[in-house]
């Protein structure tokens, strides 16, 4: 199963960096509440929004909002529950920006999160899903954990939803994406901060020290995820080296290096993930890292074992999938089908959970458990021709006779 990041900012960041230097028209769709931007922003100034901590109960409610509207792939009612003010504060955090300054940044701002759960409920609606998994308490606040599974198999994600209490109630103020070790907020700071900074001489004093230095390197970064972009990461990384290591060893730098690398081979890619994996060990999504470079190096046993903290870090049975290959590959097929059962267990009617469960039945010679699981899903899974074993089936006795109820079936029609 391919693991990828759901979504990317990047259309957002060249939208927003136009809005923020005054040298375009605003770009983001409206909120979705259906309020214009100055009825949507906290009062004529925009000053910040003083959110209150969400308790256990009002994030728990908020869940279930988040599951019905999921449920009745309702986007607009989804949008409604994210609050453009608060995510604003986030991201304009310490730079004590006021007046007119944060009326544009905020402007500019609104409809990040209502475009991200658009695409959200978008991928609802082509076959993929979004599942709460569980309530995080961190840092004395209560954050439900949603799993994204994209449409046709093409990748999982997590996303941690930060809430806070405004007037208009519980809202979500920022997601924090595990696959891309940051929260929304922080990643759009990075982007937006040097055109604040080149507007307002007086914002660097607001500026962490990290921050700073990441201003006086943010041409070369800018280069560098050119270059990258461009396919080019020889000179890419190039110029990467050249940067300090404190800038390199940021987690935002550190994943820069491995999209480069990927692009260089094998060797290179293996080094930058174990690199990142070091830095980061607390990011809770830093386990997908450490899965793909065992998978890299071609370590079935380290691979499983991976998984198996990751799975229990995040809290999910359901990425147990994550290591079924790694077992068969090492005959431990009994091991397999107990993980594709736990993940059966909180993902009811999932598309990859189906078709990992095919591939251990298969692997195992279970044709008859094999045609009952076909017959269930009234089809076969999408991929499951390319399972070697697939053929192997349709020549079985159980195999043929499943091909002839599925003719009757047809004929029937």
């Amino acid at each position: 199963m391919k693991r990828k990041v759901a979504g990317s900012v990047s259309g957002l960041a060249a939208a927003l960096l136009l809005a923020l230097s005054g040298c375009g028209q605003q770009v983001a769709e409206p909120p979705a509440d259906g309020r214009s931007r100055t009825q949507s922003q906290a009062g004529p100034e925009a000053a910040p929004v003083v959110g209150r901590t969400a308790s256990e109960q009002q994030s728990k409610d908020l869940t279930e909002q988040v599951r019905q509207a999921i449920a009745h792939v309702d986007a607009a009612a989804l949008s409604r529950l994210a609050s453009d003010e608060a995510f604003a504060d986030r991201v304009l955090q310490g730079t004590d920006l006021r007046g007119t300054e944060r009326r544009e940044a905020v402007e500019g701002l609104s409809g990040t999160l209502q475009e991200i759960f658009s695409g959200v409920t978008e991928g609802c609606r082509n076959g993929g899903s979004y599942s709460f998994v569980r309530l995080i308490e961190r840092e004395g606040e209560f954050r439900p954990l949603f799993r994204l599974c994209l449409p046709q198999l093409s990748g999982i994600n997590y996303h941690e939803l930060v809430l806070v209490q405004t007037t208009d109630g519980t809202r979500i103020a920022d997601v924090n994406v595990y696959l891309s070790g940051e929260s929304v907020a922080d990643s759009l700071r990075r982007l937006v901060l040097p055109a604040l900074a080149a507007s307002n001489r007086g914002l660097r004093a607001t500026l962490s020290a990290a921050e700073l230095q990441q201003l006086e390197f943010a041409d070369d970064i800018r280069e560098i995820g050119d270059l990258q972009r461009r396919d080019q990461p020889k000179s890419a990384m190039e110029l990467f080296r050249r940067l300090p290591d404190v800038i390199r060893k940021s987690e935002p730098l550190l994943r820069l290096q491995v999209r480069i690398c990927r692009g260089l081979g094998p060797e290179e890619l293996s080094a930058a993930l174990l690199e990142l994996v070091e830095g980061c060990a607390d990011d809770p999504g830093v386990g997908f890292i450490e899965i793909e470079r065992l998978e890299l190096l071609g370590k079935p046993a380290e691979t499983a074992t991976a998984v198996d903290r990751l799975r229990d870090r995040i809290g999910d049975p359901y990425l147990g999938l994550l290591k079924v290959e790694s077992l068969l590959r090492l005959d431990r097929a009994e091991e397999a089908s107990e993980a594709v059962a736990a993940a059966k267990q909180v993902s009811e009617g999932d598309a990859d959970v189906a078709l990992t469960d095919l591939r251990v039945r298969l692997h195992r010679r279970d044709f008859a458990g094999v045609a009952e699981l076909l017959d269930s899903l009234q089809q076969s899974p999408e991929g499951a021709a390319g399972i070697p074993e697939y053929q192997e089936f349709l020549q079985s006795e159980a195999g043929r006779a499943w091909l002839q109820r599925q003719v009757n079936q047809s004929e029937a029609r």
